[in-house]
């Protein structure tokens, strides 16, 4: 047999200011009156407790639709052998009690009054909504009947319900390359974007870093399909399974490849020589002498056999960019750089970094002041700005170049108010191994020395 609760609501009523009965409000405090039998029984019911924080929530809406109380949360508290309410404050006049739920101290609907047209109505002499009026200067008692919730769901009372889908999230690590078949990884790490499609029509855009990129999409998918964007290069589009993305760690990501050479732009070529070439090197251990016909472009941390201290090597480099159309848009630059006998690469002096990449490495950094080839020294290095710089980590290669990505060095990142005056090539953070060596535009063989291409599109 369904048990029925009466709630004996007891509303008091004054005027607050005692003007006149269309403006008085009234102060209503609802209590509970437990039926004969449910109080025979009221040993093991989510009343009997022993804990006083129960709940009434309740709506009430005035005869337009218009809502005096929404949702309303009202402690309950134990008063002897009973239940009585905080106040609630609510202007005189006509109004339907459209919801009424009585709430245990875990959250749990225990009583509830069904509203008329409901599954459970039927058990009710008067479903809810319930009409009642309030006045000032006289009590007004509104007793809803609630039935025990039980295992109902709220449907069943006439009360919106809603599921919840739970989404696994799925983690995975990627970097994305300019893929060079002559050039090994790390050195053509690259910024991208990538958006990453479910089969359940999720899809979401992420802006890859030139760095290991740990990236969450929504789990529930078998495969994804990916697109990869770079603006210059046209999308490449690839296919993953669930498996294989989960299989992917900080120590072994995805490798997401762009083509080398696959952009659309018009290029530059620049490759100067002896004569119009600018670069120099500069030397800690000579400081006020001059480099500007040196046959190495370098970087480099060696041994120096006669004196038995280590020597430190910087060098500068300068392109003429008079050749480029006024009008043009630059939109990648690319560094090649050769060298004829590699220095030899201890890897057991190469740390990890928090990316996951040997951190001492080289960097290309803008120079903001103006320099002259055959005059520039260590004690005249001109200054420069870490602002857009380009790292350049250690490698192993089976050819005797690689090409660098110094677009930012042209088309800064961050805006920087500063002259351009070319690239100085240093180690970084500090000089922690041997370094590079490359040749400058006064090696003696000219498909070795530095080449610069521009890619741009004209306006």
């Amino acid at each position: 047999m369904q048990v029925i609760l009466v709630i004996l609501a007891v509303v008091c009523f004054y005027s607050c200011e005692k003007k006149d009965n269309e403006t008085g409000l009234g102060t209503a405090e609802f209590s509970i009156s437990l039926s004969d039998e449910i109080s025979q029984n009221k040993s093991g019911t989510a009343l009997d407790s022993g804990i006083v924080s129960f709940q009434i929530l309740i709506s009430v809406e005035d005869m337009e639709g218009n809502p005096a109380l929404t949702d309303e949360l009202i402690p309950l508290y134990i008063f002897g052998s009973g239940y009585v309410s905080e106040s609630v404050v609510i202007r005189n006049g006509e109004y339907r009690l459209t919801k009424f739920m009585v709430i245990d101290p875990s959250g749990v609907v225990v009583y509830a009054s069904p509203l008329a047209g409901s599954p459970l109505a039927y058990l009710t002499n008067k479903p809810l909504p319930l009409i009642f009026s309030i006045y000032p200067d006289r009590t007004t008692r509104i007793i809803p009947e609630v039935l025990a919730v039980g295992n109902h769901p709220p449907d069943q009372f006439g009360y919106a319900s809603f599921g919840m889908h739970i989404i696994k999230p799925l983690h995975f690590w990627a970097i994305c390359i300019l893929d060079n078949p002559l050039i090994m990884a790390p050195t053509q790490l690259t910024r991208a974007k990538l958006t990453v499609y479910a089969s359940n029509d999720w899809h979401y855009t992420f802006k890859l870093e030139a760095a290991i990129n740990h990236l969450i999409i929504r789990g529930g998918s078998d495969i994804y399909y990916f697109v990869l964007e770079k603006e210059g290069y046209p999308p490449q589009r690839m296919k993953f399974s669930a498996r294989e993305l989960m299989y992917t760690s900080k120590d072994s990501p995805l490798v997401l490849k762009i083509p080398w050479g696959s952009n659309q732009y018009k290029v530059l070529v620049l490759q100067p020589g002896p004569e119009d070439g600018k670069d120099a090197m500069v030397s800690n251990l000579e400081p006020d002498r001059n480099f500007g016909a040196h046959k190495y472009f370098e970087a480099t941390f060696l041994s120096e056999p006669i004196l038995t201290v280590m020597r430190s090597n910087r060098s500068l480099i300068r392109f003429n960019m008079d050749e480029l159309p006024d009008s043009a848009i630059i939109k990648q630059v690319a560094l090649r750089l050769s060298y004829d006998l590699p220095i030899p690469w201890d890897s057991t002096i190469i740390t990890n970094s928090s990316t996951g990449f040997a951190w001492y490495g080289g960097v290309l950094q803008q120079i903001t002041e103006p320099w002259e080839e055959e005059k520039v020294t260590w004690n005249s290095l001109p200054e420069t700005t870490e602002s857009n710089q380009v790292f350049m980590n250690p490698f192993i290669s089976n050819i005797n170049f690689i090409d660098v990505d110094v677009t930012r060095l042209f088309v800064p990142e961050a805006e920087i108010a500063a002259p351009d005056y070319g690239m100085l090539f240093k180690l970084y953070p500090s000089e922690g191994f041997p370094g590079f060596r490359f040749a400058s535009s006064d090696f003696p063989e000219p498909i070795m020395r530095p080449q610069l291409m521009i890619y741009y599109t004209v306006e």
